[in-house]
């Protein structure tokens, strides 16, 4: 008679309507859509790194059956190894990152996460060769040409290249600013610091009667054009 009971009061209960509420609270984070795509960042690179780390215990240790002479390694030792790795890796790539801008200055140009190549401005055929660089800006780019002759001098056995096209950095560096892409005038043959002569001169396109030249002991002069040609000719 109990059992009746129980069962009659359990299908009256089932049967009974009501409002039934469910779910739990959620607690949400108000983060910033930048926020929270580096949180999402974070978390993968956690995942990948953890990850990494139990698949590199799994082979080391697979390894080491094999091998006698090769310890056993833990969970806490592969994660490190996991870490200096892609510390070791992430400095080979910022020294290539650096070596490339090194070679080309301003020829790359970041875009969003990543970066591209600038595309050079096309020459406008009707601007004239006046309205060309200051001379701050021709200084400041002589200034790279003299670094990366110099860099040449460090890796030829101190000599200065016989010729421009002798050279092994990259082309940029011998053009001129300005949009007519004019190349610097490289003085061929043997030269010595000491005395300084004329390495390297700009072409007189600007139009303000100067001209700029590097000597070999690295400094640059801004000369007047007649002077200048009198220098670079030895006078």
């Amino acid at each position: 008679m109990m059992v009746r009971t129980v069962l009659l009061a359990g299908c009256l209960f089932c049967l009974s309507p009501a409002v039934v509420q469910a779910g739990m609270p959620s607690v949400s984070l108000d983060l910033t859509q930048v926020a929270q795509l580096r949180l999402q960042s974070i978390s993968f690179f956690l995942m990948v790194l953890l990850l990494s780390a139990f698949i590199l215990k799994l082979c080391w240790n697979l390894l080491a059956k094999d091998f006698s002479k090769l310890p056993r390694i833990s969970y806490k030792g592969a994660l490190g190894v996991s870490v200096l790795w892609g510390l070791m890796f992430l400095f080979v790539l910022t020294m290539i990152s650096g070596a490339r801008e090194l070679l080309t200055p301003g020829a790359w140009e970041k875009t969003g996460r990543t970066y591209q190549l600038v595309e050079d401005p096309s020459p406008d055929v009707a601007q004239s060769a006046e309205s060309g660089a200051s001379v701050d800006e021709r200084r400041r780019k002589l200034g790279e040409l003299r670094s990366a002759l110099f860099m040449h001098v460090a890796t030829h056995q101190g000599k200065f290249p016989d010729k421009a096209d002798e050279t092994t950095f990259a082309d940029e560096f011998w053009l001129q600013p300005g949009p007519l892409q004019v190349k610097y005038g490289y003085v061929s043959g043997t030269k010595k610091a000491d005395p300084p002569v004329p390495l390297a001169f700009e072409q007189a396109i600007y139009g303000d009667d100067q001209q700029l030249i590097l000597f070999t002991d690295g400094a640059i002069k801004v000369l007047p054009t007649p002077k200048a040609q009198d220098v670079l000719n030895g006078k």
